[in-house]
């Protein structure tokens, strides 16, 4: 099989709209509204009879964002200490945006290092938490 590219990462998320809202202010990321009915909200907390899936887009690739599943507690964090994905990381091409989202994700105060740079890869990125917990890395290209 030969795959050509990374299609979506879906993303469970406590809360959908504290999760946009920091993706919009500081990642200054655009959302769709994909509307979904039971067959799909029936696992979600609360098992609502619809929802909406929030979805952006990175390149070729679709980010959704999901309400946690019925069973998740309130308190719930990512932990990359557990098998399963440790961080997300996406390609950026110029420079100027690595400075530009330090400076919106400190004035938004989220922690971070600022723009570093990987030494295996020779590549600068910047590297923080979103909401969850969950790790982005924003490398250059």
């Amino acid at each position: 099989m030969t795959v050509s590219s990374l299609h979506h990462v879906a993303i469970r998320v406590q809360d959908p709209d504290r999760s946009r809202a920091f993706y919009e202010t500081v990642l200054g990321l655009a959302f769709l509204e994909l509307p979904v009915g039971s067959d799909m909200t029936s696992i979600w907390r609360g098992s609502p009879s619809e929802g909406t899936l929030l979805a952006t887009q990175a390149g070729d690739t679709f980010v959704i964002l999901e309400p946690p599943l019925e069973g998740t507690p309130d308190d719930d964090r990512f932990d990359e200490r557990r098998i399963g994905i440790d961080h997300l990381a996406f390609g950026v091409d110029d420079r100027v945006r690595l400075d530009e989202l330090v400076e919106r994700l400190r004035a938004e105060g989220s922690e971070t290092a600022g723009v570093e740079h990987d030494g295996v890869l020779d590549k600068d990125y910047v590297a923080f938490r979103d909401p969850d917990n969950v790790q982005w890395e924003f490398y250059m290209r």
